[in-house]
């Protein structure tokens, strides 16, 4: 069992911190396809794999788990469970359901919250760098503090661009953890938030979304509001399938390294959002002027040619 005095302060930060737990802040609720852990039980034969082995770890760290992981859901790890069920007031099934995952996730934040940095002074933008699996606070775009994240699987990738967030909520549910943090991507439902699996952060393995720590998203969430700039950033960009035609009206992934191109022409296209509005429309036709092309404000195969966004095209 852990020492009485380890009890004490988790249930202390457990109380403190129990409406974030169980209520539902304000905002636009999560709704990214991010899967939490897998329901882990007694059976017969004894669940096998890397997720019991983590666990047995966790417990172990905790001081739940006296003997060596060997990654089976066998006696002891059951009872280990059991006990981490009976001091969290939680039922007492042994089995790993996704109210104990979240509990066991919680009570590894326990010693860092206290680490916490005072809030950044000035203005407040994040940048996301999916190939470091970074994520980096800046202040009066200076860097503050610097967080490990998980991000997208390469079939699921995590959008780049830059965008802001558009809804904030404390709520603790499942795979998003303790706090989320919605981005305003125009193609898909992305977003910022906590993990009820610690261990997945540094790798690509979410449905897109950015993980952090639970002690970090929740630091985080206090640092940040509605309309915060949120870049991110990676090597992918250079492999975005690009349309034949981009043009005004047009939404999606692809726009983005037209945006990113244009701006490094010196041209204003605004925030790189992945929307082919006025500000890119306009970008586009003063590049048009500028190479004697009609001025349609569209981006046909020859000026994305020209641009080295289509096939032979120059690397940019």
């Amino acid at each position: 069992m852990p020492k009485s005095g380890y009890q004490v302060v988790f249930f202390l930060v457990l109380f403190l911190l129990l409406p974030c737990i169980t209520a539902r802040g304000a905002g636009t609720e999560p709704a990214c396809n991010c899967r939490g852990q897998p329901l882990l039980q007694d059976a017969t034969p004894p669940i096998r794999g890397k997720e019991v082995l983590d666990l047995q770890e966790r417990l172990s760290q905790l001081g739940y788990y006296r003997e060596r992981a060997d990654g089976l859901y066998g006696p002891a790890t059951v009872q280990a469970v059991k006990r981490f069920q009976a001091d969290l007031g939680l039922p007492v099934t042994g089995n790993m359901d996704p109210a104990t995952w979240a509990y066991l996730a919680w009570s590894e934040e326990k010693a860092v919250v206290e680490q916490s940095l005072p809030p950044p002074q000035g203005e407040i933008s994040i940048l996301v760098d999916t190939d470091a699996l970074l994520l980096i606070v800046y202040a009066d775009g200076e860097p503050y503090k610097i967080y490990p994240v998980a991000v997208g699987k390469w079939t699921t990738p995590t959008p780049l661009g830059e965008w802001q967030i558009n809804s904030m909520s404390s709520v603790w549910e499942g795979p998003f953890g303790a706090r989320w943090m919605g981005l305003s991507c125009p193609f898909g439902s992305y977003g910022i938030h906590g993990t009820d699996n610690p261990a997945s952060i540094g790798w690509e393995v979410s449905s897109g979304c950015i993980r952090m720590y639970n002690h970090d998203v929740i630091e985080l969430f206090d640092w940040v509001t509605p309309g915060t700039l949120v870049t991110i950033i990676g090597s992918r960009i250079k492999t975005v399938p690009i349309p034949g035609r981009l043009g005004p009206g047009d939404v999606g992934q692809g726009v983005v390294p037209l945006q990113w191109r244009l701006r490094e022409l010196g041209l204003d296209v605004g925030r790189a959002d992945g929307v082919y509005g006025k500000a890119t429309e306009g970008a586009v036709r003063e590049l048009q002027h500028f190479y004697r092309l009609p001025p349609s404000g569209v981006a046909d195969r020859n000026l994305l040619f020209l641009l080295g966004l289509a096939e032979g095209g120059k690397d940019w």
